[in-house]
């Protein structure tokens, strides 16, 4: 006869946890969550960067490269719906966008 421990399944290190399911984002705010990103980085006056914007766990990662006296420089940044909301103008949210891109984004060469 098994333990009565033993009848309860095993839960494996090496299982990641499961996490809710979110719903993924449409395409049309996928588009407008690149425009945002757009313009928040032109209103910091950034001179040479690439970007790219991808959805991760119900939320948006940053991703931006961009020249610095040195090279280059690789940042990764979040945001929420705050900037969906700073793309169609909320100025308090862009605000705040602003303000914490602006200190991880520091060393980059602006215009």
């Amino acid at each position: 006869m098994r333990h009565p421990y033993c009848r309860r399944p095993r839960v494996s290190a090496h299982v990641p946890a499961q996490r809710p399911k979110l719903a993924a984002p449409s395409e049309s705010d996928l588009a407008r969550a690149r425009d945002a990103v757009d313009i928040l980085l032109e209103d910091l006056g950034i001179a040479a960067h690439l970007y790219a914007v991808e959805p991760r766990e119900g939320r948006w990662a940053v991703i931006v490269e961009c020249a610095t006296e040195s090279g280059w420089q690789r940042a990764e940044l979040w945001a929420g719906s705050d900037l969906l909301a700073a793309g169609h103008g909320d100025a308090e949210a862009r605000t705040a966008l602003l303000a914490e891109w602006r200190t991880h984004l520091a060393a980059c060469k602006t215009d």
